[in-house]
């Protein structure tokens, strides 16, 4: 059974990076899986939406142990933990990859919903919060609210600088950076790409 599942997942993940997920019909994942019908995709998944999300987070979990590494090194403080945790996110082949079979998450309320639950769910308790204290307590970072902070650069680096939300050039991309610059340099946190 699970060899099913798993199976449907990797023929859903080619034809995601081949078509995109707009492109991509349920029937091309189907045609895929050597007999198998529809009725078998849908014992294991509700929707062509929740194949593509467990795809987007398989795919996400080799971002995890990049990230991991950055969180738990010993030899770089917070406010430099957040710059490169920050520059991985927007320059990076598996984030590349993800945003390539992403749809515009304007145009698909379920996947713009687990995106936000992602970004509530891990981004901001796991990553920039622990971080962000870390750099208060090392003093290379510079807040009260280290809580509210996480949030902030959450919203703006998970959402303003998204490219499935704001369809943005590269010197806007830039513009953007310098500007959440001007506001981080309170902070004594400096983003760059």
């Amino acid at each position: 059974m699970e060899n099913t599942r798993e199976l449907i997942l990797a023929v859903a993940t080619e034809q995601f990076l081949k078509n995109g997920y707009e492109k991509t019909k349920l029937s091309d994942i189907i045609n895929g899986l050597d007999g198998l019908t529809k009725g078998a995709i849908y014992h294991y998944f509700d929707s062509k939406e929740d194949i593509f999300n467990e795809v987007a987070n398989n795919i996400g979990k080799q971002n995890k142990s990049i990230f991991d590494a950055i969180k738990y090194s010993n030899d770089i403080n917070g406010s430099e933990k957040i710059t490169k945790l920050v520059s991985l996110s927007i320059n990076n082949e598996i984030m590349e990859t993800i945003t390539s079979i992403t749809p515009k998450l304007i145009h698909s309320p379920k996947l713009l919903t687990s995106f936000l639950e992602q970004m509530q769910k891990v981004t901001i308790p796991e990553y920039f919060i622990p971080i962000i204290k870390e750099g208060i307590e090392d003093g290379s970072i510079i807040a009260d609210n280290p809580n509210e902070l996480a949030e902030l650069l959450a919203v703006l680096l998970n959402i303003w600088l998204n490219p499935l939300i704001f369809n943005t050039s590269k010197e806007t991309l830039i513009s953007k950076i310098n500007l959440i610059n001007i506001c981080l340099n309170n902070f004594n946190i400096k983003i760059s790409i």
